[in-house]
């Protein structure tokens, strides 16, 4: 007699995986019980080991995922600033023994977006 699969995917995803999710994508059916969205919320499902857990939030705080040796860290920071001119150096042309020049034009730095192309997914997470 043999054993039929109803839910193949459940039984070679550990129970703890995240996986990326096409959501929003034609035809995408809904999401299987034994996983969630990790939106940060509180787990309250009595057949999870996760139970009474707040769920990592993946999706609303907009991270990229790192890989490690450990797991569950944050970092990074919120916004980067890069420099995007080079300051004229006033003391170019002055004296070796002149040390008291200063930049004439100061560098000027700014907030930009210098993610790569990318496609967005939403984050879920096997809870049992």
């Amino acid at each position: 007699m043999g054993i039929q699969i109803t839910n193949p995917a459940s039984i070679s995803v550990p129970i703890g995986a995240v996986l990326a999710w096409l959501k929003n994508y034609t035809n995408t059916p809904a999401l299987p019980s034994e996983f969630i969205e990790c939106n940060g919320q509180v787990l309250n499902d009595a057949g999870s080991v996760y139970n009474g857990q707040t769920i990592p939030d993946l999706n609303g705080s907009n991270r990229f995922l790192r890989g490690n040796a450990t797991s569950g860290g944050i970092g990074g920071s919120e916004s980067h600033f890069h420099t995007t001119g080079l300051a004229q150096n006033a003391c170019a042309n002055a004296p070796v023994t002149s040390r008291k020049c200063a930049p004439s034009t100061p560098a000027t730095s700014s907030t930009e977006s210098l993610l790569p192309s990318y496609y967005e997914v939403v984050w879920i997470i096997r809870i049992k």
